[in-house]
């Protein structure tokens, strides 16, 4: 391997040989006699002063480069004396390496996996599309969708009127995460008729819930989606069993998300797609995975 080719790695891996923790570093590896034996701060302080012209450092920042040295797993701490011994040694090292190495590759991919996708979206746009597009921004005639934010429960559900179902059209897709409604008086007349009138206009929903709420709000839950599919209508409702926290949320198609961000306050706000993809993009992917592994509500006895 070539200097040049040395040098570019050594960077990528972010351990430049010349930043100060990378010189103490070279400093107790200089000063210790074998791979085994372990050196004092002094011992250190004194190697740095030949290292560079006489000039010892401060013993804070010195210290502060120790630990960072330890917590990189590329130093070993001995702490059973008063006098605190400094060790490392080529297997440390390789171990730090190899974990980077293997860390960096994992980030470089999804950089190009990003870039891809984005290369793939600019080459599928249309030019004369988005210079129309600018020019209805710039002239006032198109504005561009911002953020909303709302708290209490009354606010959260005019946000979830004004933003979700306000704008669907026959066979757009609702997914409503269900965790967040954990009170009875949740799920008001106004409420069902409203979404009745929904489902009668060929909008489906995907209701998904953790197994999380409490058994009486659940069975709550399950006579509502009976309710309308005794009509006629098949809304989903489903349980996907699991311990950690997610999103939750009500979706309109991939357009947006009104996030639950509080449930004491009761706070949410709506996140359109092209305010932050990302979030929108992995809330959706969570809900879609889950619901997809999960079993119909049907399908679970009453208790």
């Amino acid at each position: 391997m070539s200097d040049v080719q040395y040098q570019a790695i050594i960077e990528i891996l972010d351990f430049e040989l010349h930043r100060k923790d990378m010189v103490i570093l070279g400093a107790i590896l200089k000063s210790q006699s074998s791979p085994t034996n372990y050196v004092d701060f002094e011992t250190i302080r004194t190697q740095l002063a030949i290292d560079e012209g006489g000039r010892k450092g401060k013993d804070s920042l010195i210290y502060r480069s120790l630990s960072w040295l330890e917590n990189a797993g590329l130093i070993k701490v001995d702490r059973s004396k008063h006098k605190h011994g400094y060790n490392s040694d080529v297997g440390l090292m390789h171990k730090v390496f190899r974990k980077k190495m293997k860390e960096t590759t994992r980030e470089i991919k999804s950089e190009i996996r990003e870039l891809d996708s984005e290369i793939e979206d600019l080459t599928n746009m249309d030019a004369e599309n988005i210079a129309s597009d600018m020019i209805s921004i710039a002239a006032g005639k198109h504005k561009i969708e911002k953020p909303v934010f709302a708290v209490g429960w009354e606010d959260v559900f005019q946000l979830i009127d004004d933003k979700i179902y306000s704008h669907l059209k026959k066979g757009d897709l609702v997914r409503f995460s269900l965790e967040w409604l954990n009170r009875p008086d949740m799920i008001t007349p106004v409420r069902i008729e409203r979404i009745g009138n929904l489902l009668e206009n060929g909008i489906i929903f995907q209701g998904l819930e953790h197994n999380k709420v409490d058994k009486e709000q659940q069975e709550l839950l399950k006579q509502f989606t009976l309710f309308f599919r005794e009509k006629g209508y098949q809304p989903g409702f489903k349980i996907c069993e699991r311990t950690d926290a997610t999103y939750q949320f009500v979706g309109r198609n991939n357009e947006g998300i009104v996030l639950i961000v509080s449930e004491n306050p009761m706070s949410a706000t709506w996140i359109p797609r092209s305010s932050n993809p990302e979030l929108v993009d992995s809330a959706i992917k969570t809900f879609d995975e889950d619901f997809n592994a999960g079993i119909d509500i049907e399908e679970i006895g009453s208790n």
